[in-house]
């Protein structure tokens, strides 16, 4: 007989384990989500989704909005606490979105090609930035490659592309509502001086 090391774990010290990851206690009669208000689509499903899968698996999917639909379905029954059915026509129409750009948006294959080559989906697709951020960023990882691989890894003309996507894509504000902004600015300050 094989002596147990002391190291092992106690059947009490198992159960414990197993509780705290499947956050239920004894007694519970069963889990349930807990509702949640998010920003926007994209933290819902950051924090609904990433939680079993990686970003790069789930944004470069190449699926349909029927496709979707079945998979965001199925996950929902896989794993019921973590999703409540308002949550999915909302999660089903960010993924639809994006594997929409990612299909038929020839700049988003530039993206595919040039950026995540080197980095994860998430520290690209998951990050809301400004576009003077964006301008900075792309700006300095061409210049990055430039240094390291000693070779345009991208022209000026992509850098701009990808820029203008990543603006539409994770901008901090839609393009039409900044330039509206600007230009309701710009229209009291006129009103102002009259």
């Amino acid at each position: 007989m094989i002596e147990k090391s002391p190291l092992w774990i106690t059947p009490e010290e198992g159960e414990q384990i197993i509780t705290e990851i499947l956050g239920t206690r004894k007694g519970a009669i069963g889990s349930f989500p807990k509702k949640k208000k998010y920003v926007d689509d994209r933290l819902l499903f950051i924090d609904r989704c990433t939680v079993c899968h990686s970003v790069n698996r789930i944004l470069l999917a190449d699926k349909t909005a029927e496709e979707w639909k079945e998979t965001v379905t199925r996950m929902r029954d896989n794993a019921p606490e973590m999703f409540l059915d308002e949550y999915l026509p909302v999660i089903i129409e960010y993924l639809t979105e994006r594997a929409t750009i990612m299909r038929d948006d020839v700049v988003a294959q530039k993206i595919v090609d040039k950026c995540l080559i080197c980095h994860d989906a998430g520290r690209i697709f998951l990050e809301r930035k400004s576009r003077r951020d964006w301008v900075e960023t792309v700006a300095d990882m061409r210049l990055l490659a430039r240094e390291e691989l000693k070779k345009d890894w991208f022209t000026h003309h992509e850098s701009k592309i990808i820029v203008d996507l990543l603006v539409k894509t994770q901008g901090l504000e839609p393009e039409d509502s900044v330039a509206s902004k600007k230009e309701a600015g710009n229209e009291s300050q006129k009103g102002s001086k009259q």
